[in-house]
């Protein structure tokens, strides 16, 4: 069973509800993940006309900025997949089917969403699924 608004829709305006609390969580992360995801995408922009500029010689510190750009990859692709996953659950919301584990469909602990408002599995079925990853 999908974690419900009681007498209310998915799109009510109720206040103080768990879903409204984690809707409203969610759309906080969303914004919040678009926002760091342009901003790294300038950075991106910036550095690669900067680098344009700058002669092509052999530098002490390069090992280290091509280590740095790497961290900045992979965090940007962390971001990139967060912001897919909270983009989901606000669509489970939106579909009535939020707080139901996509795998077996039994509920999610609310405690679970809670610590983490786009989990899509239950924590028996996220374990499994790390196990075979």
């Amino acid at each position: 069973m999908a974690l419900r608004q009681a007498h209310a829709g998915p799109m009510s305006t109720q206040k103080n509800t768990p879903i409204q609390a984690l809707r409203e969580s969610l759309q906080a992360r969303e914004q919040q993940l678009r926002r760091e995801l342009e901003a790294a995408q300038i950075e991106q922009e910036q550095q690669a006309q900067d680098a344009e500029d700058l002669p092509r010689e052999p530098d002490a510190n390069q090992t280290h900025e091509v280590s740095d750009r790497e961290v900045r990859h992979a965090e940007l692709l962390r971001d990139q997949q967060e912001l897919q996953a909270v983009r989901a659950a606000l669509q489970r919301i939106a579909d009535g089917s939020y707080g139901e584990c996509v795998n077996c469909g039994k509920a999610i602990a609310v405690e679970r969403l809670k610590a983490n408002p786009a989990a899509m599995r239950c924590i028996a079925c996220q374990t499994q699924a790390e196990a075979k990853a």
